[in-house]
């Protein structure tokens, strides 16, 4: 077994690589380059936090959390450098359809939980984990 099959073994079979530097509060730098990513692309920085187990016991998966995604902006041979990136604001005459899309409740953006009607004694909250993006965590495409 190879270096890349182990690391897809721990951060999953959806893992393309890690982020190994932090150059400003918008940008990293990840260990994917040409061969997995390209301009334009989206990754999610991720972190596995525990095992999730099927209603019989058996093992079904690992929980994984999404620390943030980001926008691929300029792909090299080995690396690729990653920006967090913000939707501009629809001007002038798309306005109006703006407005329609965002009427659409599947363009709604701005909808908020609401408590679910169930038996407290089944709740079993995630374990607390690191949410920081940081030196090492895995991506995978958005």
């Amino acid at each position: 077994m190879n270096e890349q099959d182990t690391k897809t073994n721990d951060y999953g079979p959806d893992y393309i690589g890690n982020v190994i530097r932090i150059l400003d509060t918008q940008t990293l730098v990840v260990n994917a380059g040409e061969a997995k990513l390209k301009k334009g692309d989206e990754i999610k920085v991720y972190t596995q936090v525990e095992p999730l187990y099927d209603v019989d016991g058996s093992l079904l998966c690992m929980y994984e959390y999404t620390k943030d995604t980001l926008t691929v902006t300029d792909v090299n041979k080995k690396y690729s450098v990653c920006r967090k990136m913000k939707k501009k604001t629809v001007e002038s005459s798309m306005t109006s359809v703006a407005t329609i899309l965002s009427l659409s409740p599947l363009f709604d953006e701005n909808k908020e939980p609401i408590p679910l009607n169930i038996n407290d004694n089944d709740i079993s909250p995630i374990k607390d984990f690191n949410r920081k993006i940081q030196i090492g965590d895995p991506i995978k495409l958005a």
